[in-house]
């Protein structure tokens, strides 16, 4: 009985990292999150864009890596402090 706990408690946990949500700047946006602040800093030849956004209590912070040469965009990623 205890086997079967722990294989069902395994599956659901591991179900439920595929429902995780994809944070995107256009998603946000689409959300009603206002962007309240825009950074550009650089670092070791990269141009790094920092958005900062905001809706209510909660913000998001996003982060734009580019490359420095031709500028081509390499990712973004978005996190909830």
């Amino acid at each position: 009985m205890k086997k079967l706990f722990l294989y069902v408690f395994l599956v659901l946990l591991w179900c439920n990292v595929g429902f995780a949500e994809e944070l995107t700047i256009n998603s946000l946006l689409q959300d009603g999150y206002k962007i309240i602040k825009n950074e550009t800093k650089v670092a070791d030849g990269n141009v790094i864009k920092i958005i900062t956004l905001t809706k209510g209590k909660s913000y998001v912070i996003c982060a734009i890596k580019i490359t420095g040469g031709s500028l081509t965009y390499i990712n973004t990623t978005c996190d909830k402090p």
